[in-house]
């Protein structure tokens, strides 16, 4: 299955993140937003705590999106364990893309990078986004066209 071509309703996904409670970290095309590189992007992209606790509601949040892997195979189970198991999910539901990211190259630790985290305000909702270093660090171990030009487009806004 591919993701299909759905307009990105994230403030959807935010709060459905944010009604169950889910510990996490926006990363990703609108963590790049969030510092002042207009681009666009088809999926949220976040980093969770990894515990099993928020993983739970995670799970329950993804399940209340109608959110499915993307995988040619059968349907795979959106819970705790399932979601433990893997380093990514790219996941696709009616409000558009989720990707879950729990051990992302070059991520620092998720307490760190929580720590370092801005708190911005959307339509109502307490987001944390990637601080812009740690992006960065993200941005350049993964190496994708995509992430090389973030990080272009990151540190030119650094510059006086």
């Amino acid at each position: 299955m591919t993701r299909r071509e759905t307009p990105l309703q994230a403030l959807d996904i935010l709060g459905a993140l944010a009604r169950h409670e889910v510990d996490f970290v926006l990363i990703g095309g609108l963590a790049v937003q969030a510092h002042g590189h207009v681009r666009t992007t088809q999926d949220v992209d976040i980093l969770p705590a990894a515990d099993r606790g928020n993983l739970s509601h995670l799970a329950a949040a993804l399940t209340q999106l109608g959110a499915r892997q993307l995988t040619d195979g059968d349907p795979c189970r959106l819970d705790a364990d399932a979601i433990a198991a893997a380093d990514t999910h790219v996941l696709d539901s009616p409000a558009g893309g989720i990707d879950v990211h729990l051990r992302p190259p070059g991520a620092a630790p998720y307490e760190d990078l929580r720590a370092r985290a801005l708190t911005i305000e959307v339509a109502g909702l307490s987001v944390a986004v990637a601080g812009k270093d740690d992006l960065i660090a993200m941005k350049r171990a993964s190496g994708r066209p995509i992430d090389r030009g973030d990080v272009i487009a990151l540190t030119a806004l650094e510059a006086p």
